[in-house]
Order: C-alpha cells, then structure tokens, then sequence
C-alpha cells in the first residue's frame, strides 16, 4: 500500500492553507486530478476535494512562482463546472498577498478571504515546485 504524500501548508497570521493532490496521469478526462484543500481563516475553516486538470495545478504553480518573483499578479485555480470552487492569490501595489476562495462540499459553503505580507510566499512557492512531497501520481 502506498502512502499518501503530505500535505503541502502556508500559514500566515490567522490563514493557513493546506493543499495535496492525486494527479491520474494516464486518464484521459480532462478533469484528471483531485486536490484536496483544506483552509481556516479565522475562527472559520472548511476542507474539500477540487476537481481540476493536471495542466491547472501546473499553471497555479507557474503563477504563483512568477507572482512571487515580480511582485505583482496573481494566481487562480478553480473547478469549471458546479459549484465553482476556487483559490486565488493576487500582490496588490503594496506587497500584499490578498488571498480568497469559495469551498463547498455538498450543502456547507465556506467563503474567505483574507490579506497577509509577501514574505509567506517564497516557502509556499518552494513547496509547490516540490511535487513529489505533495502530488500522488496514479
């Protein structure tokens, strides 16, 4: 039995973020990963399993990384269908990291936002380019 990989984590003041991922690589489907994601913000938190692509967890890390070198941008990933869950990081003009997203799992729906410095993300951007540590390949 293989062992799952861990979760990969930022945490920055009141918000953390967790994310893990199962990436099916020979599937066929466009829809062909599951990233698990787990966030509290607050004194609120939620935790549920996105739908995505490979090639759109490949394009958040990519996203994130160049947000992280330039000091500007943003950074988006999301289910196409249903209810539309996602996670979006974006550097505002004075080096904020605001970050927001909508989770549901079944009827509960958590939305969040929340605001940190940038300092919390060249770890986060480490980690994600860490795939082995955090994505299962099947």
């Amino acid at each position: 039995m293989e062992a799952k990989p861990n979760a990969i984590k930022i945490v920055a003041g009141n918000f953390s973020l967790e994310m893990r991922a199962v990436v099916y690589k020979n599937d066929p489907a466009f829809l062909n990963s599951n990233l698990w994601v787990s966030v509290v913000c607050g004194s609120f938190s939620g935790a549920m399993t996105m739908d995505v692509g490979s090639m759109e967890i490949e394009n958040f890390i990519h996203q994130m990384s160049s947000m992280n070198k330039n000091m500007k941008g943003s950074a988006r990933i999301e289910e196409p269908y249903g209810n539309h869950c996602f996670l979006e990081f974006e550097m505002d003009k004075t080096g904020h990291v605001q970050v927001h997203g909508k989770l549901v799992e079944g009827t509960q729906q958590m939305s969040f936002e929340s605001v940190f410095d940038q300092t919390y993300l060249p770890g986060f951007v480490k980690d994600l380019y860490n795939t082995e540590a955090w994505q299962e390949i099947k």
